[in-house]
Parts: C-alpha cells; sequence; structure tokens
C-alpha cells in the first residue's frame, strides 16, 4: 500500500483541533473498515507518523488502541497488522444484528410514519439501480442507509445506540458480501418484502424477514470465509 493520505486534504494538519491519538485511532479504524488498509497490511509508526504529518508519541497511542481493541495484532518483529475476523467473529456479529434488527422491524411496522418509508423506498430504488451499473461502492453506502432509515422507523434511540455498537464490523462483512453482484439482487428482494410487510403493519411478519435478512447474509459470508480463504 503507498502513503496514507492524511484525512482532510486541504488541511495540512487534520488532526490539529482535537486529541491526536484519539483522532488517529479513529483515521486508521475509517481506513480499514472501507477496506483502504487490508487484513495482514502491516502498520509502522514512524511511516505512519512521517504520511500523517505528526508527531510518532500519538501514532503510538493509536497503534495501541486499536490492538486493545482487536482490530490489530502486534509483530514480534516490529510493526503491527491488521487482523482479519474470525467466522466465529463473523457469526456472533451477524446473530447479535439479526436479533436486533428483527426487533426493529417489528416496531417499525408499528411507529413508522410515511415520511420514512417513503425514504426507505427510495433506497431500494437507488439499490436497483446500483446493482444494475455494477457499483460496489453505492451498493454498500446504500446497504446502510437503508439499515440506519430501518432504526430511525423502529423510533428506538436505545435500539439504534445498540446496533450502531456493531457498525464498524458490519461494514467490513458488507463490503465483503457487496463484491458479488448476487448478494445485491437478493438484497433488493428481501428489502423490497420488508418495506411492505411495515407498511402493512405486519409487525411479526417483517421481524422474521429482517432476521432471515441478516441470517442470509451470514451464511452466505461464512461459506466464502471458508470455501475461499476469504479475509475480512
Amino acid at each position: 500500500m503507498g502513503r496514507l493520505m492524511a484525512a482532510d486534504k486541504t488541511d495540512p494538519n487534520p488532526f490539529k483541533r482535537r486529541s491526536l491519538g484519539q483522532e488517529v485511532t479513529q483515521h486508521l479504524k475509517r481506513l480499514v473498515v472501507a477496506g483502504e488498509i487490508k487484513p495482514g497490511h502491516r502498520l509502522v509508526e514512524e511511516r505512519l507518523a512521517r504520511d500523517l504529518g505528526i508527531s510518532r508519541t500519538p501514532v503510538r497511542e493509536a497503534l495501541h488502541r486499536l490492538e486493545q481493541e482487536g482490530l490489530l495484532t502486534k509483530r514480534t518483529r516490529g510493526g503491527y497488522l491488521v487482523r482479519p475476523l474470525t467466522a466465529q467473529e463473523v457469526e456472533d456479529a451477524l446473530g447479535v444484528r439479526a436479533a436486533l434488527e428483527g426487533y426493529a422491524a417489528e416496531l417499525a411496522a408499528r411507529r413508522a410514519l410515511a415520511p420514512v418509508l417513503a425514504r426507505l423506498e427510495a433506497n431500494v430504488g437507488d439499490f436497483e439501480r446500483a446493482v444494475a451499473q455494477r457499483d460496489e461502492k453505492a451498493l454498500i453506502s446504500l446497504n446502510s442507509q437503508f439499515h440506519l432509515l430501518l432504526y430511525q422507523a423502529a423510533g428506538s434511540p436505545l435500539l439504534t445506540r445498540m446496533l450502531g455498537e456493531l457498525q464498524e464490523i458490519v461494514e467490513r462483512i458488507s463490503r465483503a458480501i457487496y463484491s458479488n453482484m448476487d448478494a445485491g439482487l437478493w438484497s433488493t428482494d428481501d428489502h423490497r418484502r420488508m418495506i411492505e410487510a411495515i407498511r402493512a403493519g405486519r409487525a411479526g411478519q417483517a421481524a422474521e424477514l429482517a432476521r432471515r435478512h441478516v441470517a442470509h447474509g451470514a451464511q452466505w459470508i461464512i461459506s466464502r470465509m471458508h470455501d475461499e480463504k476469504l479475509e475480512l
């Protein structure tokens, strides 16, 4: 991988406004989640500090923090590696998400207002166009947007916060799922059926459809991890 770009190209030092260690931590985490730093990539303190235009101390703090969070592993010969997710981690994360998202869909069927439903339907239309154009980046973004709109439709800040805690790992998984256009096709169908159930107020059906949707993705990606030795 080439030199890492600073977060804001218009600002020679985008980390000066807040804690450098925290900002570098978030910056590196975003690069991993976005797939710009791949599993197995080596991160070296001195090189990162030079690329980001800052001192080594906040970079050292960020790398140590990300190791504690399990995103990185420390090499005995120096530097850190981006740690790939295990199949067990993927299964656990998506299992929790399936349970919470099922409840979100159930609440949405009881509480959703027309404007949110309209945005959900517009999202699916955009998603279909992205599938037709084979636009992987747009699919990942639109999928995240769909699920955030679902949480908004549920009208539960607590549930939104709980689901938000899974967002980073889910984004890494979604990126792998939508690298295959077949996943975009079945996701479109799943999303449409969920919206229909929510609009009709069928809470039980909406919950079951949401759980099946997440479970489908889990089974699909875990199978790829085993069969293709895929790393996330």
